[in-house]
């Protein structure tokens, strides 16, 4: 087990450590160090921007993320499987298209498009399914026997405040920490409201070719860092001394019979209706032609067909792509939490590591990379990794930007394994690779799918570090649509919007009748 942490903690520090090593020249840099009095003013407008729409964001995204993953994951209803599909393919959705939908529907160039309320509102809307699928993880890894002791005397909207949640605390605080850091280094929203926080100056400094810049958002973020994972170790020790040990269900949780099943079908009723409404606008924009504007199938299908023609390799090139970086990253976060379970050392290090990836800027983390490339010496990987057209830049950055939510999310999967049941196998002689193929695997392999599909969800919205690394011939997808949304919401854009929710609903229906069938079998 040693010598596996060992060779862990080796391929952590090549491949998450030597990239950010490479950025710390700039902290040599004169312009690191030199502030006036003059940058005060600008640095409090940008951190009192970024600290509102975190927690503004979150304070909404959160309180509708757990009651969505109560309704969802705790009660039954008519319909709930596609309220669920529905709000699984909202995850994928990047937050560029978001931002196209948004304004489709409130017209480009109003007040509700610009300004920090519309800027919450989109990073909320973008939160919910995350704080929901978060949140689930928790409410369904619940001992039952409590809450069936629980639901003989209380009603069940109580067992679900005294019971429930504050055992599922643990991924309701990993859903406020995600909501709050996504959201504080995501720049595609804030840069289309003309909201300026760090990460969007960040973004706009680094777009100018200003190694300046880059050193100041070095120095600002090393104490960024420090607080996060002050704050981080000490959630983590929290958790870890006072939650009740995690141990297996007995029994398959019971559904709570919270409010009437029509009251619940309502709510579902509604949510599904927003997320129709938000596609009819697109939709509408897509056809729209003429003075006075009417709308025209043939416009419409003159856009799709064009669309597909022009973005259509591209896009399923970056769904591929997105999907290998996502499994990978998966596959990398559930080896590290369990060799993290034993080993201190190691968990130190990735909480280090994970929480500079987490609070870093996108494009710092590009940045990093990329200088790391072009110091490659000459050979066959220079052309994998610089000259293209290759994927492998974009699946190694994007591993780096995901590892943390991926980690996040399997960890407390990955504690819920009891302690006995490695200590048994290791008494029976097992080595560390057979408790992992035959305890961790059989064990977490849900947990891990899941993870895999929401890192894939988070590469494939990923802009900042991308778009630092990606070869010739091989661009993001989501880099080339966030690009065009500068020149205005028009038909194509509409169109092209279509094509990736329409392909991401295809493949969602293709995983969920094979998982069904796998169920059946």
């Amino acid at each position: 087990m040693n010598a596996l942490c060992v060779g862990f903690g080796i391929m952590l520090m090549v491949l998450v450590a030597l990239p950010l090593s490479l950025l710390a020249q700039d902290l040599w840099r004169p312009a690191a160090w030199h502030w006036t009095s003059g940058d005060a003013p600008e640095l409090v407008h940008l951190a009192l921007n970024t600290t509102a729409l975190s927690f503004c964001a979150a304070a909404f995204a959160l309180p509708i993320g757990i009651a969505l993953a109560v309704l969802l994951l705790r009660t039954a209803f008519v319909g709930q499987t596609l309220l669920w599909f529905t709000l699984a393919v909202a995850l994928f959705v990047p937050v560029p298209i978001l931002v196209v939908i948004w304004r489709a529907i409130f017209g480009e160039g109003t007040s509700m498009c610009t300004g920090l309320a519309p800027a919450i509102a989109m990073h909320a809307l973008a939160a919910i399914p995350w704080v929901t699928f978060i949140v689930g993880v928790g409410v369904t890894w619940i001992d039952s026997e409590s809450e069936d002791e629980a639901g003989l005397v209380v009603a069940p909207w109580r067992v679900i405040l005294f019971v429930t949640l504050p055992r599922a605390r643990a991924s309701i605080l990993a859903a406020a920490v995600f909501v709050l850091i996504q959201t504080a280094t995501e720049v595609s929203i804030a840069e289309m409201a003309l909201v300026p926080t760090f990460a969007e100056t960040t973004r706009a400094l680094f777009a100018a070719s200003d190694r300046d810049g880059l050193a100041r958002t070095l120095a600002l973020s090393i104490p960024v860092w420090v607080c996060a994972t002050v704050v981080l170790a000490g959630m983590v020790a929290y958790l870890t001394d006072r939650l009740p040990p995690l141990t297996a269900t007995a029994r398959p949780l019971r559904d709570l019979e919270i409010g009437t099943p029509g009251s619940r079908l309502s709510t579902a009723a509604l949510l599904l209706a927003i997320m129709v409404a938000s596609l009819a606008s697109l939709i509408w924009k897509l056809g729209i032609a003429g003075h006075p504007p009417q709308w025209s199938d043939s416009t419409a299908g003159h856009f799709i067909q064009s669309e597909m023609r022009l973005l259509g390799g591209e896009l399923f090139a970056s769904l591929a792509t997105s999907f290998a970086a996502g499994s990978l990253t998966a596959m990398i976060a559930l080896v590290g939490c369990w060799l993290a379970r034993d080993s201190v050392q190691l968990r130190w290090l990735l909480l280090l590591l994970l929480t500079a990836v987490w609070i870093l800027p996108g494009p710092v983390v590009g940045i990093g990379l990329h200088r790391l490339i072009l110091l490659l010496p000459p050979g066959p990987w220079k052309q994998v990794l610089h000259h293209g057209p290759s994927p492998a830049p974009l699946i190694w950055v994007q591993t780096i930007r995901a590892l943390p939510i991926a980690a996040v999310c399997l960890w407390p999967v990955v504690r819920l394994i009891p302690n006995q049941t490695f200590d048994e196998a290791k008494l029976a002689g097992a080595s560390a690779l057979s408790q992992f193929v035959h305890i961790v695997l059989p064990t977490t392999w849900r947990a891990t799918v899941v993870t895999a599909f929401a890192s894939t969800a988070l590469c494939l919205g990923e802009v900042g570090a991308s778009t630092r690394v990606e070869t010739p011939g091989w661009e993001s997808f989501a880099k080339t649509f966030l690009n065009r949304i500068h020149y205005g919401v028009d038909n194509s854009l509409a169109a092209a919007s279509l094509i990736l929710i329409a392909s991401l609903v295809a493949i969602g229906v293709i995983v969920f009748t094979l998982s069904r069938c796998v169920r059946s079998a």
